[in-house]
């Protein structure tokens, strides 16, 4: 845009022309409204964020491939037992020592129909900043079965060791599910940690990867949680399975992770009893 001014004092009455460049506000401010359009977009429909789950199964064993697999075995302290004297054998993977009688496990009470195990998966062993992704649930309904005596009788009952697989055994719990791609959470190991909600008691109950009757005195309260309330979980995306690892630590700082699960070498859990 031109614009001239005239000189008055001239005599020859000369002017002078100064170009000055005048644009409105409003000038390139288009290109900000479409982005801001399609920023718009994207929030409503999710255009490029994938949230699509799918499920991850246990994947066979190295030693043999046609298991798939997935053994838990939970052990509870005897309760006639006292932590500061309990030995290694005190635990065992049976309901009464969570105060179920055979009477209850048999007819399947209501307190024992309410009570579960608990498996949560997090994204670090630190309790300081951790966080938990992912629950499995395993019902007291399943699981492998033991002889108990109601009366003079001897019946069949539940008992916490469970094996999980694809076919003929049972299935809840087997496979964990998650998200498809990991384009918005990227992560494929996590650690895992065991609870027990006791229908009858009300409470839950943590358990560990070791028996507390490996330390001694004072310590069977303090020890490095990180290194015994987890196993850890690696997820295989290129055939969307999982395996799962008890982490050995040398005395040189470095891990060995040691293949877990099957029927040989189960999950082991362990009551934890708070002091």
């Amino acid at each position: 845009m031109n614009n001239y001014y005239r000189n008055i004092k001239s005599p020859n009455g000369s002017s002078l022309n100064i170009p000055i460049e005048m644009s409105f506000d409003n000038t390139g401010r288009e290109d900000g409204i479409l982005q801001f359009e399609r920023d718009v977009l994207k929030e409503l429909l999710n255009g490029i964020d994938d949230f699509e789950t799918t499920k991850f199964a246990n994947s066979p064993y190295p030693t043999d491939t046609t298991k798939t697999d997935l053994n838990y075995e939970f052990n509870f302290l005897d309760p006639t037992k006292n932590i500061t004297g309990a030995t290694s054998s005190d635990w065992s993977s049976t309901y009464n020592n969570a105060t179920f009688t055979d009477g209850e496990l048999y007819f399947n009470s209501n307190s024992f129909k309410n009570s579960f195990f608990k498996i949560d998966l997090y994204d670090t062993k630190s309790t300081t900043n951790q966080r938990a992704y992912i629950s499995v649930i395993l019902p007291t309904q399943q699981g492998l079965t033991d002889t108990g005596a109601l009366g003079p009788n001897l019946v069949t009952i539940k008992k916490p060791t469970f094996k999980l697989d694809y076919v003929g055994a049972d299935k809840e719990g087997f496979f964990i599910y998650w998200l498809k791609e990991r384009d918005y959470i990227d992560i494929s190991e996590f650690y895992i940690s065991a609870k027990f909600f006791n229908g009858k008691t009300g409470q839950f109950v943590r358990f560990m990867n070791e028996p507390q009757s490996i330390f001694n005195g004072t310590d069977k309260f303090n020890f490095d949680k990180s290194k015994y309330f987890y196993y850890k979980i690696k997820l295989d995306y290129s055939n969307y399975e999982y395996s799962i690892y008890k982490e050995d630590v040398q005395t040189n700082g470095s891990v060995i992770l040691n293949r877990i699960g099957d029927s040989t070498t189960p999950i082991k859990w362990y009551e934890y009893i708070n002091p």
